[in-house]
């Protein structure tokens, strides 16, 4: 079974701190290879691709290191990867092993540097258990990425109302069910990640009706459109990456027609509400970018208004509830899939 945990650009806030920069372009890094499918025209599947330094290209890269580790820790080494600067990480089970390509925002130069540093992370970090092989690396272009993942997506049930599925394979939903068409391009938020169900299943179970709503790292804008169709009166929707912010704007009018009027989709950080106040506040964010931005949302946070957190690990459950007390927050709700939760939290008066 393959999944993506996280993808390269898929919002800016996952891609360290997230990084909120363009990534760099291919052109001066000599000769590179590449696993994107090639054009008739295309050198044989022997030859190494030239990026010629006169001729430079737009297409963005990401180099990526290859990892095999045991199933069980799959997903704490992967949240662990992004500890260690990863942008995005796709994971490939097969048995009881499990395959991980670890994406970075680097020069495709530095690709065995890359893979080389990643490890050593993980052992210093006890992420690295008996077993664990480094394959060899690669390079992915951005021009292929979208078209070589379509075959990855399908409807998905995050919830028992609320279902979520590309365009292009319609389906059928009850009157009291909630269907949501996502194009899958380069931002986080399909619905295929236990994060982003877990996510809905917070939205869900939250009063949303006639609320002022903040969707922090909007990704492909899906927590946004759900909270518009079970009723918030109006919705702000940030995040830092242009790319993200071109398909998350596709996503909210394909799926809400004339009501898109009540979401405001903003590129930047929260830095760009600075003075607004809300209701609810959604974060589906790692643990370790929600961290410093906790006082911010605490300030944004009307008092005894709600905040709802996804992204999260079991394996730190513990210390990022006591991270959300500090701060002011009171936890009166958890879901859990996997090795993955969501909570619900309150400030508190």
């Amino acid at each position: 079974m393959s999944r993506a945990v996280r993808r390269p650009l898929m919002l800016s806030y996952r891609r360290s701190p997230r990084s909120w920069r363009a990534l760099p372009e291919l052109a001066g890094f000599g000769e590179v290879w590449l696993s994107c499918k090639k054009s008739p025209d295309s050198p044989t599947e022997d030859e190494p691709i030239v990026v010629s330094e006169q001729h430079p290209t737009t297409c963005r890269s990401w180099p990526f290191a290859v990892l095999v580790v045991p199933r069980g820790p799959a997903d704490e080494i992967a949240s662990e990867c992004f500890e260690l600067g990863s942008c995005g990480v796709h994971l490939e089970e097969a048995g009881e092993r499990t395959r991980l390509n670890v994406y970075f925002e680097a020069p495709a130069s530095d690709l065995e540097i890359i893979g080389d540093r990643l490890v050593q992370g993980l052992q210093q970090a006890g992420r690295w258990p008996a077993g664990s092989q480094r394959l060899i690396g690669d390079v992915e272009l951005e021009q292929n990425w979208n078209e070589a993942w379509k075959q990855f997506y399908h409807p998905v049930w995050a919830t028992e109302q609320i279902v979520v599925h590309p365009p292009w394979l319609p389906v059928e939903i009850g009157p009291e069910q909630m269907a949501i068409a996502i194009e899958p391009a380069m931002a986080f938020g399909t619905g295929g990640h236990e994060s982003t169900q877990l996510a809905l299943q917070a939205v869900e179970h939250s009063e949303c009706g006639g609320r002022r709503c903040l969707d922090i790292g909007t990704g492909t804008g899906i927590l946004s459109i759900a909270l518009v169709k079970l009723g918030a009166s109006n919705v702000i929707a940030i995040d830092n990456d242009p790319v993200v912010i071109d398909n998350a704007n596709t996503n909210l009018r394909d799926n809400l027609g004339p009501e898109v009027a009540r979401i405001q989709l903003l590129s930047g950080s929260i830095d760009t509400i600075e003075g607004a106040t809300f209701d609810l506040i959604v974060a589906n964010l790692e643990s370790h970018l929600v961290m410093p931005l906790l006082p911010a949302i605490v300030i944004a946070l009307r008092e005894g208004g709600t905040a709802l957190f996804s992204g999260l690990v079991e394996t730190e459950r513990d210390r990022f509830l006591a991270w959300l007390q500090q701060a002011g927050l009171r936890v009166d709700g958890t879901w859990s899939k996997n090795n993955w939760f969501s909570c619900r939290s309150r400030r508190n008066p």
